[in-house]
């Protein structure tokens, strides 16, 4: 077995007394929690900063990637520039996962869950992409990859992570709006920025895509805020179990919801046209 690789944030987990994963599955092993870290409570009255690497981080690529896009997510139609929770369908209508999905390009469709359920997010990614390749297949030209060595993922969550972002972009308004992900220079540094949809009371957050050259400056930047705080994995599990669709991210086995529940839940889209929803609306 290849020995596991290393983030490039893992010397600044280190410095800070982190905990990684000791799952002998996981490629990229990721922090669990640091030393003394503050409860996800406690930490979202100010702002909680989590490196997301190591999560199922996906880029879908490819003259198909917006329809794959429409085929496995079986919420609204992304255009570019959106950012939106999406449930992953298999093809007896189950939850596969909840991603996060940002539409960032005419080709393009990143795809990330740092939940229990990634590595079966990731695993039907590339199954679908695989049977999408067959000659006069209506899906091929798309590629699946992991995007870990394209961008570093960064969560900042909480009551102060606008104000935190505005301070590097000059004001709030220059920040993408709930939903949308927009490119930005966060000082001298180019990045990808989403703002996630809010759903009920859940506090502000963002997802900062930052080139592997800047993380370190950004992430020691970031965290030169005293309302910042670093948190790991099961910070960010607990806040994900917080969604209404919590409760079906729990486990890795196949989880049950009604189209009723899913469409509450702004999930689910009206008509056909994603996998699973024959199988969906054939368990009534």
């Amino acid at each position: 077995m290849n020995a596991p690789r290393r983030g490039v944030l893992h010397n600044e987990h280190v410095l800070l007394g982190a905990r990684f994963s000791e799952d002998d599955e996981v490629e990229t092993p990721h922090v669990t929690s640091y030393a003394n870290e503050v409860t996800p409570g406690e930490g979202l009255e100010g702002a909680l900063l989590a490196d997301l690497t190591g999560c199922a981080y996906l880029l879908v690529s490819g003259t198909s990637a917006e329809a794959f896009g429409r085929a496995m997510l079986a919420g609204r139609n992304l255009a570019v520039g959106d950012a939106s929770f999406e449930a992953v369908l298999t093809g007896d209508g189950s939850v596969c996962s909840v991603p996060l999905a940002l539409r960032t390009g005419d080709t393009e469709l990143v795809l990330l869950d740092p939940t229990a359920r990634g590595a079966a997010l990731e695993g039907w990614a590339r199954f679908l992409a695989s049977v999408s390749q067959g000659d006069g297949a209506p899906l091929a030209g798309v590629e699946v990859e992991d995007a870990g060595d394209m961008l570093v993922p960064l969560l900042l969550a909480g009551a102060a992570a606008e104000t935190v972002l505005a301070d590097y972009v000059g004001s709030p308004a220059d920040l993408p709006v709930p939903g949308r992900v927009s490119s930005l220079h966060l000082d001298a540094i180019p990045a990808v920025v989403a703002r996630l949809p809010r759903v009920g009371a859940t506090a502000p957050a963002f997802l900062v895509l930052v080139p592997p050259t800047s993380a370190r400056i950004l992430w020691r930047s970031l965290l030169s805020f005293r309302e910042v705080s670093p948190v790991g994995s099961e910070a960010v599990r607990a806040l994900t179990e917080g969604l209404p669709w919590g409760s079906l991210l729990l486990g890795e086995g196949p989880a049950r919801a009604t189209s009723e529940e899913l469409a509450g839940w702004g999930l689910l889209r009206a008509g056909e046209g994603y996998v699973g929803a024959r199988g969906l609306a054939g368990r009534g």
